[in-house]
């Protein structure tokens, strides 16, 4: 019985060890958590450039320090480096040989899915990476971005050497689509800056080269399969743009300090002659709203942290409205040669050779790509990047509304021209973002802001492409034929139904001045102008 308080003293100490040894993990568990958190948040804080005063002058000469660095020439350098990595929207070229390759069916295969992961890993690329490549030199980010994007190139050419289609997910899903991701980024934003002035038709021009990829290489895929195997294909297509790039970035730098604007408001045109008319008593302000640019200075500038920018309501009612403006033709991108095939030409009901080859087809609607990034971009300078959207968005609602009525009828014209129409509003969304995120949350989380608001373009492509691509491949298991015009009917309405709510969604954002910044009206509850 002596031993009893003794026995009874050592338990509580056993058990006072054992709660120290559960609230030291617990502490552990925590302190680690707030640190990942703390670097996450960190990470995201720091979204400027901050050259020394040493780079800053290094900065005033271009290749190899030869040649004095103007403005213009970031232009030309931006579109041929964007050209490059638009080589991955001519893939549809790729999917009947490659099909053909691996399982001997050019019609059976998953090289269609190669194109979606790429779009995908792109977008949560540039998300991910988007605070490091604004807080980088465009040269260093670039360059990273292009060595990446080659050696997806070389394990594409691997795997179609060894005939392993989760090689070619991996080459060139995930490695040349985080190459694309971090590459895509960092050339707008590198352009956009030299510009604050027309930052629409500055980065319009930049992903215009984008557009154009698809336009050339189209064909340039075409006679590269003819004359060579698919493996040495990739193998030349990486090698080349490599070249091209590498020189063209050496003519890449940031601005100089000061040369842009801490942050622009949205002005619109009805919000200039309304203020011109408020202040049409005093001389100074007549001077001030001689143009646009002038005005905006005048007013308070837009400018928040990037955590505040990403919680802001606007950014994610923009961020559907972009994703349902590009989801129609982000699909038929990817599947217009077998659509052609299948609804017009030798799988369609009275088997026959389309008007034209698909493959034109796939390059004039290139072209259209291409003209749409620099016209809408042009056309959102001078009335305003929500009009312009809401127009994009209204266009492509008309198209999907005609569209089933083209197809059952088997007009293969008009068919053919919804879909160039629909690619012009595709590309101007493309071209017109990077300005609508600048102007609205600033031109230092510009990069930030504009990897994250890709992540739809990644689930547009993933989502969006294996629903279109899954659904006709099962309806033909299953007994359908490929020229039946239903199947494309009900991805039409889906389509439909989701470019209307991002018209609805782009309806709400507040890219007015006066409605971001101002307090709201009594009892008013969506302020919408």
């Amino acid at each position: 019985m002596r031993d009893l308080p003794q026995s009874r003293r050592m338990r509580e100490i056993a058990q006072e060890s054992a709660l120290f040894g559960r609230r030291s993990f617990q502490d552990y568990t925590n302190h680690a958590a707030r640190s990942v958190v703390g670097m996450i948040l960190d990470y995201f804080s720091h979204t400027e450039y901050r050259p020394s005063p040493l780079q800053v002058e290094k900065d005033r000469y271009v290749f190899f320090g030869l040649v004095r660095c103007r403005e213009w020439m970031v232009i030309p350098a931006g579109i041929i480096i964007q050209f490059c990595y638009g080589s991955v929207y001519a893939w549809s070229i790729f999917n009947a040989p490659i099909n053909s390759l691996l399982e001997s069916n050019p019609n059976k295969g998953g090289a269609e899915i190669t194109f979606y992961i790429a779009l995908g890993v792109l977008g949560f690329t540039g998300a991910i990476f988007g605070p490091w490549i604004e807080s980088s030199h465009p040269r260093k980010s670039g360059t990273v971005g292009m060595l990446v994007f080659y050696s997806g190139h070389l394990t594409t050419a691997l795997a179609l050497f060894v005939r392993l289609f989760s090689l070619l997910y991996f080459g060139y899903g995930f490695v040349a689509g985080f190459g694309l991701g971090i590459g895509y980024v960092s050339t707008i934003e590198a352009v956009s800056k030299w510009w604050p002035k027309a930052r629409g038709a500055a980065a319009g021009c930049a992903v215009m080269g984008f557009g154009g990829g698809a336009l050339a290489f189209s064909y340039i895929n075409k006679l590269l399969i003819q004359y060579t195997n698919l493996p040495s294909t990739f193998f030349i297509l990486g090698s080349v743009n490599f070249v091209v790039m590498m020189f063209c970035l050496q003519f890449i730098a940031p601005p100089p300090p000061g040369h842009n604007l801490d942050g622009i408001p949205m002005v619109t045109a009805s919000d200039r002659v309304r203020l011109c008319r408020e202040e049409e008593m005093h001389e100074e302000a007549k001077q001030q709203t001689a143009n646009i640019h002038s005005l905006a200075a005048s007013l308070p500038a837009v400018k928040m942290p990037l955590a505040e920018a990403l919680k802001s309501r606007d950014f994610w009612l923009l961020y559907v409205a972009f994703m349902s403006n590009i989801v129609f033709c982000l699909v038929v991108l990817s599947n217009l040669p077998s659509m052609i095939n299948r609804l017009f030409g030798q799988e369609s009901r009275t088997p026959r050779d389309p008007p034209i080859p698909a493959y034109v087809a796939v390059s004039i609607e290139g072209g259209f790509n291409m003209f749409g990034r620099v016209m809408v971009g042009l056309v959102s300078d001078n009335i305003g990047r929500k009009a312009t959207m809401l127009i994009l968005l209204l266009l492509q609602i008309t198209i999907l509304i005609f569209m089933p009525v083209t197809v059952e009828n088997g007009s293969f014209w008009w068919f053919l021209v919804l879909i160039w129409i629909a690619t012009i509003c595709y590309g101007g969304g493309f071209g017109m973002i990077p300005a609508f995120l600048s102007d609205m949350f600033g031109i230092n989380n510009m990069s930030s802001c504009h990897g994250i608001i890709l992540t739809g373009w990644s689930i547009a492509s993933i989502c969006g492409g294996l629903a279109f691509t899954g659904s006709i491949n099962a309806h033909i298991r299953h007994g359908g034929k490929p020229y039946d015009t239903h199947i494309y009917f009900v991805n039409f309405m889906w389509m439909l139904a989701l470019v209307v709510l991002g018209f609805i969604c782009c309806l709400f954002v507040r890219s007015s001045i006066r409605d971001r910044l101002f307090p709201s009206l009594p009892g008013q509850i969506m302020r919408m102008r």
